[in-house]
């Protein structure tokens, strides 16, 4: 499986410019990151959420971990991890645990972290545990047009008692 179906037609339904990058087989975006020879600082990863008034994907740089508690606030949400169950059954057309950073391409909210505007590259899972899109960050912007964005994540060595991060 090259590329997830919702996920290849949403970026054919807005005329999206990416590449396709094969990688040897991996689970964890770091590893993805190191296999396809791609600066971890430039690859992505997502963290489905969900709460009563529903799903939120958020979405990364793959070094990062989620301060879950500041997206709350800027979402004024109650969000929690969602279980594998519930991601399987979002993300249908995906191998198990590859959850491509594009929730919009499946109905979800998205947010992303303003960090991802300090690199001109992005990588983003695309379904499979093989493939990674290849976007530039003007193109990436472009497709995530009216999805939140703030800085949601932090380097996992920060120590801030205020950071509850997953």
């Amino acid at each position: 499986m090259p590329i997830a179906r919702k996920l290849h037609r949403f970026l054919n339904d807005h005329h999206a410019e990416y590449e396709l990058v094969s990688h040897p087989y991996s689970e964890r975006a770091m590893d993805t990151a190191h296999s396809a020879c791609v600066p971890v600082k430039n690859m992505t990863k997502a963290v489905v959420l969900h709460d009563k008034q529903g799903y939120v994907m958020a979405i990364m740089p793959s070094m990062n971990k989620l301060m879950l508690r500041w997206l709350n606030t800027k979402l004024d949400r109650h969000l929690d991890l969602a279980t594998e169950k519930e991601i399987n059954r979002l993300f249908p057309d995906c191998s198990q645990g590859a959850v491509p950073p594009m929730g919009m391409a499946y109905g979800i909210n998205t947010c992303w972290d303003d960090e991802l505007n300090s690199v001109q590259d992005l990588y983003l899972e695309a379904g499979d545990h093989r493939e990674l899109i290849h976007l530039n960050r003007e193109q990436f912007k472009a497709l995530f047009h009216g999805q939140s964005h703030a800085a949601i994540s932090c380097d996992p060595d920060e120590e801030d008692a205020y950071r509850t991060t997953l």
